[in-house]
This record gives structure tokens, C-alpha cells and sequence, in this order.
């Protein structure tokens, strides 16, 4: 049996254990008669994507100990049909979205309620592989319009302009982009200056370099005014890099050497927990102007305008699509629409763990637009669950037992120096984060989204909503029975004894190192994948040119100064008095940072109104400054400010800048020429022109760029055009 095969085997074994989990003597432990609600949960229980099937090897190929350095792929495009579990209901709404997909539809149990056919799978690589991704869109040039009966057919595509919502309808080129990926940016690899048009195949080619860091990144469509709404039509899945590579005397190794005690039967993949939030929604027949009335609730505003306050609603025969900007347009509409963030395709679904086992989650924000507060509380009273699933009863009023602690070990696919403690992680779109926990006491917990206030992003409240429930009951136990200590201390010293026990298969020459770093404070210094820049090399480079990024929206006027419209913008420095200008939105044939080859440098963020989730394509940073600037002093109670805790150290490629600070990050140009971007992550303002041009060039060995073979002239590093 092949690696690939084998290791597909043990991801479906996997899921035919939780299936064995759940069978009626599990449930008949509760003695009570299953409600509607409860037996509708236990359709829901939580599965896997499928993994990306490599091809076959070429007829009459002769095997050899380097096919497993290269594999090929087929991803197709299509619009495909599924559901999704609407809790407001009960039922699950039919829809019908862009989806990736393999050459046959490896999907889920038909009858699953809610069953997602357009999850997109998983792919698995390993350092040093070459990997290609043959891409087919076969999505068509046109949507159809509405409906069989109505008498146009199609959707006219017109063209746009620059940084403006597509016509309804019109957002089937695309391309492919595997974010986080140390990967070249140019050529048929991570390049999102692509558009793969509808009808077109298109192969990409991605040369993982050996030294490459193990970790969890994912992938998306990327193209300039479709990103959103691809994204939100559900078009990303997890790319998983796995990591074999154990640490020594004078090296670090891969955070998968000490964890592999812990991984599930199906492998890496099913630790995946993808976050999505698709804004799927029903359209009236009116095809004068297709896809522009969706069906929501209507109320009055204070002065008595009628106002849409959501939710958004489909019949039993209708099918909900993404079609219309309108769907992720507005800062509050995720909030408004009463959707509902989905873990794998699957609304509120069940999770069948243990208790006092260490799990690793593979958390993925793929939304296009909310933050998620996720924790995960148990629940005191099982007779409590019946009335939260069927809204009778709140989650404040049910998930109030004790809070499981969540420890990060990595963020964005890169190991930590330390775990990072937390009963709250907050995830903006484009995070990643890798968690281990363990549930302290058999029962029922919940999986949820915390509540937030209204804020200059949204201009709606969220009350905390469900993510998931996790049944972790034994038969014959009383629910609610706490036989172990559930605070963070007690917590901490389980995990720590467990990865104690764990590191026993370290090499002996690391071995003690790597117990007592755990011992102290849960440190991992023997798996951090980048060399930290020192307050030594941190003077230095403070003393040279730094590169800048201010986020801003404001009312703009065209170029005509006939219209005003919002406009998303990124300028250079911190200016208060610098005037919005079209001159700061997104330019396609302008390089806004010239980048030299092999050198290091510090950026400064900053954000003037909303805050935003800067993501920088290529090469990761060292968060190294996280300063207040705000006028006022700083609220400590906000969730800016719990959610920069302990950041300083960590290495991402997505962090939030939020309006009144002041953050610092250093990275280091490596390997890596062309031009790629950086932008906000919300990615309806991506798509609105919160976007930039970034170009690494070589340098010319006299501080600047090479003028290269053609006689250009050189430019030198630094801040180009604004």
C-alpha cells in the first residue's frame, strides 16, 4: 500500500471510530427521550474534509525513491449543490455555491443534515516537494440569470471599474493562492497577479523548499474584486505542511515530532477545525435587475424608517447563492444576515471527544469579514442543551461551567517560543491558530463565538453564537460532575505532564533540553522554524529606512470630482493631515514597496479608521512593538487590547492593526524575487482597492536595486510613490 493510500485509509478509519463513538449506548446514558433538536444534532456530527488525491504516475513510468518529492494534482472549479443547517429553522437550506473539487465528488454522508458538498479538500505536503496543481475552472462565463421560467438566460458581465463591486453575478475568474506559503511569488507558483478565466486550465507549479517550516496554512482565490466573494461562496481549504524533522544540539526541529502522540488515526488533516462564513442569500424573480432584492426581515429604526435588521431568509424550494457584492459589502452585514460561522461545512455541529486527552486543532479563519472570539465552556446542565439548540435559552444562560484553556503553539503555521495560555482566542480573518487542549471532565461543552460590541468595523453588536457542541459523556457518569480540577493552573499542569511524557521521543541528545524548556513555562525554543531578531540587530535596523502601511477609509471623489464614494485606501506614514486621494487605493501597474534581495527591515502599521488585518504575502515577520498612541488612555478591558497580549516574539503573516496603536514588525527579504502584495484581510475592502504592490528585487551591491539585463534604471530601497 502506497504512503497516500495508507494514510487516506487512516483518515477515513478515523472518522468510522467518532461514527462508533456515537451510537445509541452513548446516548442512551442521557435516559431521556431525544427531542427533535437532539436528534437533529446527532446528524450533525463533525467530519473532514476529504483529502486532494494526488494523480496517477505516468504510463510505463519506472518507480523510483524520488516520486514521493513530487506529486500532481487535479483541483476543479465548479458550481455545486449542497446545504446548509439553519438553526432559525431547523432545516437545512439549500444552496448552491462555487466550490474546489476533485475529478469525482468525494463528499459526505448524503444524509448528514447539512451536509457541505462544496468543502473543498485538504492537501498535505512535506518539505522539499515539488507540487503541482492543475486548476480548471470550469465555472461559466455567465451565472444564469435567475430561474428557468425567467426569459433572459444569463447574467451580462460588463466590465467594472477599478476597485468597484462586480456587476451581480459576475465573479467566476479566478486564480489560486496559498496563503502563508514561503513559496516564490513569481512564474506559475503563489503568483495572484493571475486570472485563470472561465473555460481556461491552468497548472501551477510550487517548489516547497526543504527547509521549509511544518505548520497550517490554506488556500484561496485571489484575484482583485473576487476574492470576497469567492471566499464567501466557500472556495478555501487547508494546505497542511508536515513536518518530520526533529530537533538537534544545533538546530531546531518540527513542532509534529513532539505533538505525534497526540495525532488522530486520519493524520494531520483531521485536526483541520475551517472556519467559513458563507453569506448565502434568496433573490426575488426580478430580472430586470438580477440578483438585487434578497429576502431578510425588516424593522424600524428610532425614527421610524423601515430598515433591514435581518435575518435573511429562504424558502423550502428556493436555493441561496453568492452572487451580489451587496452579500459581503456592508461592514455589518456577516452580523445582520443571521448566518451562521460554520467548522468544516457544517453548522453547528457535534463533536465527539474524550476527556483528558490532549487535542490539536488546526484552527483556520477562512471568513471573509468577522472576527471570531472562539471558547470552548462546559455545559453544568445537560438538560440545558435541548433549550440553547432550539433558542429558548441563551449561551450565557447554558455555557457557564468552567472555560477550557486553550494553549497556542503556533500562529499562522509558525511555532511558537513559548505556548500562549488563553480562555479567548481571538481569530480575524486569515489567522491560523494550532491549539492543544484537553477537556477536564466528561459532559457536554460548548463551542462558541463570544459576543462584541459594535465598533467602527460593524456597526452591530454580536451576541455569542454557537460554533459547536462537544459531547464528551461516559456512560453511567452524572453530568455536571467535576472529578478534576478545572482552573488554568490545574489545567497547565496537565498539559505540561502530558508533552513531558511526549518529549520522551526526542532525540537523547535534545531530549532534557526540550523537558525543561516545557518545564519551564511551556517554552518550545527547540521548535521555533525563524532566528529572532535581537535587540542588538532590532537597534540597527531601527537607525535605517523602515517601510509603512496606514490603513484609512473616507468619502473620496472621483477622478471627474463628480462622485463621492468611500474609498479603501493604504497610504505611506502616519499623517493626520494628509487629505484622502484616489492616489492611495490600489494601482495595479504601480509598485508601491522596491524591496532589496538578502536584506532585513521594520515596518510600521498603523490604521486610522476600522480596524484591519494586514497580511503580507511571502515572507513572515517578527511582531517586534505593539505601542497605544490613542489620545485617551488605553481601555484594557477592549478587545484590542486583550487580543495583542503576548504577541510580542511571535512570528505571523496576518495581524490586526487596530485604530490608536502603533505596531512594529521586522521580516527579512529572502530567497524570494517578484512582485507580490500585502492588504487588509477583510477582504471586501481587499477588493475595494486596501491593497498594495510589493516587488523584491536583487541588489546592485551599492545599497540599491539591480538595474537588471535589459538597462533599466536602478531604484533605490525604501517607500516608492507615496
Amino acid at each position: 500500500m502506497s504512503h497516500q493510500k495508507s494514510f487516506q485509509y487512516q483518515h477515513t478509519f478515523f472518522w468510522l471510530a467518532v461514527t462508533a463513538l456515537c451510537s445509541a449506548p452513548v446516548l442512551a446514558k442521557e435516559n431521556v427521550a431525544l427531542s427533535p433538536t437532539l436528534n437533529a444534532l446527532n446528524h450533525r456530527l463533525l467530519q473532514m474534509p476529504p483529502l486532494l488525491t494526488p494523480n496517477d504516475l505516468p504510463a510505463g513510468h519506472t518507480p523510483s525513491a524520488r516520486d514521493q518529492f513530487e506529486k500532481s494534482y487535479d483541483l476543479f472549479i465548479r458550481y455545486t449543490e449542497g446545504s446548509i443547517y439553519n438553526p432559525l429553522t431547523g432545516k437545512a437550506d439549500k444552496v448552491k455555491l462555487r466550490a474546489y473539487q476533485q475529478k469525482t465528488d468525494k463528499s459526505w454522508a448524503a444524509d448528514a443534515l447539512g451536509a457541505a458538498r462544496f468543502q473543498a479538500p485538504s492537501v498535505v505536503v512535506v518539505p522539499g516537494q515539488t507540487v503541482r496543481y492543475k486548476l480548471h475552472n470550469q465555472l461559466p462565463e455567465q451565472v444564469e440569470k435567475l430561474a428557468e421560467h425567467t426569459d433572459q438566460t444569463e447574467v451580462q458581465c460588463t466590465p467594472t471599474a477599478l476597485n468597484a463591486a462586480g456587476s451581480p453575478g459576475c465573479f467566476n475568474i479566478t486564480n489560486l493562492h496559498s496563503h502563508g506559503l514561503w513559496i516564490s511569488p513569481s512564474g506559475n507558483s503563489d503568483n495572484v497577479l493571475l486570472s485563470i478565466e472561465p473555460n481556461v486550465s491552468f497548472e501551477y507549479e510550487y517548489n516547497v523548499p526543504v527547509d521549509h517550516p511544518a505548520g497550517t496554512f490554506w488556500y484561496h482565490p485571489h484575484v482583485h474584486g473576487t476574492t470576497a466573494m469567492q471566499v464567501g461562496s466557500g472556495m478555501t481549504g487547508a494546505l497542511i505542511v508536515k513536518g518530520d524533522r526533529y530537533p538537534s544540539p544545533t538546530g531546531n526541529g518540527d513542532l509534529d515530532t513532539l505533538l505525534k502522540k497526540f495525532e488522530p488515526k486520519g493524520g494531520s488533516s483531521a485536526e483541520v477545525m475551517m472556519l467559513q462564513q458563507v453569506p448565502y442569500a434568496c433573490f426575488d424573480n426580478t430580472p430586470d435587475k438580477p440578483y438585487s432584492n434578497y429576502h431578510t426581515t425588516y424593522g424600524k429604526d428610532k425614527k421610524g424608517n423601515t430598515i433591514e435588521v435581518g435575518p435573511w431568509t429562504c424558502s423550502e424550494n428556493e436555493v441561496g447563492v453568492v452572487e451580489s457584492f451587496g452579500q459581503v459589502e456592508n461592514p455589518s452585514i456577516w452580523r445582520t444576515s443571521g448566518r451562521n460561522t460554520m467548522i468544516n461545512g457544517q453548522v453547528q455541529p457535534k463533536i465527539v471527544m474524550a476527556d483528558n486527552t490532549v487535542y490539536r486543532w488546526r484552527l483556520i479563519d477562512a471568513g471573509f469579514q468577522d472576527t471570531v472570539k472562539l471558547r470552548i465552556k462546559q455545559i453544568d446542565s445537560i438538560n440545558d442543551v435541548d433549550a440553547l439548540l432550539s433558542g429558548k435559552k441563551s449561551i450565557e444562560e447554558v455555557c457557564n461551567g468552567s472555560d477550557v484553556w486553550q494553549f497556542e503553539v503556533a500562529s499562522d503555521g509558525l511555532t511558537h517560543a513559548k505556548a500562549i495560555s488563553k480562555n479567548t482566542n481571538y481569530l480575524q480573518p486569515g489567522y491560523r491558530s494550532d491549539i492543544l487542549f484537553a477537556l477536564p471532565n466528561a459532559g457536554k461543552y460548548c463551542v462558541y463565538d463570544d459576543k462584541a460590541a459594535s465598533s467602527l468595523n460593524n456597526d452591530a453588536a454580536k451576541n455569542a453564537r454557537l460554533l459547536a457542541v462537544i459531547d464528551a459523556s461516559k456512560p453511567g457518569q452524572a453530568i455536571g460532575k467535576a472529578n478534576h480540577a478545572t482552573d488554568q493552573a490545574s489545567q497547565t499542569k496537565f498539559m505540561t505532564q502530558q508533552l513531558l511524557t511526549a518529549a520522551q521521543t526526542q532525540p537523547p541528545s535534545v531530549r532534557e533540553q526540550v523537558k525543561e524548556n516545557l518545564r519551564n513555562d511551556l517554552q518550545l525554543n527547540k521548535f521555533v522554524p525563524h532566528p529572532s531578531f535581537t535587540p542588538e540587530k532590532l537597534a540597527v535596523l531601527n537607525s535605517k529606512p523602515k517601510e509603512y502601511v496606514t490603513f484609512d477609509i473616507a468619502k473620496v471623489f472621483d477622478s471627474a470630482k463628480v462622485e463621492e464614494k468611500t474609498r479603501f485606501m493604504v497610504e505611506g506614514k502616519f499623517d493626520p493631515n494628509l487629505q484622502p486621494s484616489l492616489d492611495y487605493t490600489y494601482k495595479p501597474d504601480r509598485v508601491d514597496h522596491t524591496l532589496i534581495l538578502g536584506t532585513e527591515q521594520i515596518w510600521t502599521l498603523r490604521s486610522k479608521v476600522g480596524s484591519h488585518p494586514f497580511h503580507i504575502h511571502v515572507n513572515p515577520f517578527q511582531i517586534v512593538g505593539i505601542k497605544w498612541v490613542g489620545k485617551d488612555p488605553e481601555d484594557k478591558n477592549s478587545d484590542s487590547y486583550q487580543q495583542y497580549q503576548n504577541l510580542i516574539g511571535t512570528w505571523k503573516d496576518t495581524l490586526l492593526v487596530a485604530p490608536n496603536y502603533e505596531i512594529e514588525i521586522a521580516t527579512r527579504y529572502q530567497r524570494y524575487i517578484g512582485e507580490y502584495v500585502l492588504h487588509c484581510h477583510i477582504l471586501e475592502h481587499e477588493d475595494q482597492g486596501m491593497m498594495q504592490n510589493v516587488k523584491v528585487v536583487v541588489p546592485n551591491g551599492k545599497g540599491g536595486a539591480s538595474a537588471g539585463a535589459h538597462g533599466a534604471h536602478d531604484v533605490q530601497s525604501g517607500h516608492a510613490g507615496h
